[in-house]
């Protein structure tokens, strides 16, 4: 797997913002995981930090939302989400857009920290917990947050490249 990261660091060099973004996601989602790994017994019944907002300890060994966990395919997802990473290098590559390139990078950067988690551990450390009321949306990581960021805005882009 680190002979995979270390090519994958290669190719992305050529463009400093793409691997400025990219390095930087993959490090804020890896450290944030290993800090409550590291507390994990603190975790477990959560800390409010807001009326709205609670820190917790999850390991969701599924796709989005827990979705697929008992099947415990979390390592060949792992596998998936590289795979899916070298086609959004493909994308990054062929893109003539700096915003396309942004977009894709904070995607890339949460596929791979997400990545790295089903490959070594087999599950994926959800912490965030955001509810109103009884209302609690499932706990995600900062990698999910990249991704679907990122996913809004190269979707956005997509839609209006035709009104620009």
């Amino acid at each position: 797997m680190l002979k995979l990261l270390i090519k994958l660091f290669e190719i992305l060099k050529k463009e400093s913002l793409v691997f400025f973004i990219f390095f930087f996601t993959v490090l804020i989602d890896q450290a944030s995981k290993h800090l409550i790994i590291a507390n994990k017994l603190l975790f477990y019944k959560g800390i409010e930090l807001l009326s709205w907002f609670n820190l917790v300890y999850v390991e969701n060994k599924g796709i989005s939302f827990g979705i697929l966990s008992e099947f415990n395919i979390s390592f060949y997802l792992g596998i998936i989400s590289f795979l899916v990473s070298f086609y959004i290098i493909y994308l990054i590559k062929n893109s003539n857009q700096k915003k396309e390139k942004v977009a894709l990078s904070l995607i890339l950067g949460g596929a791979v920290g997400n990545g790295i988690d089903r490959i070594t551990n087999n599950y994926v450390v959800d912490f965030i917990d955001l509810y109103f009321n009884d209302f609690h949306w499932p706990a995600f990581n900062f990698a999910d947050s990249f991704i679907t960021i990122g996913g809004i805005l190269y979707f956005w882009l997509i839609l209006f490249k035709n009104n620009e």
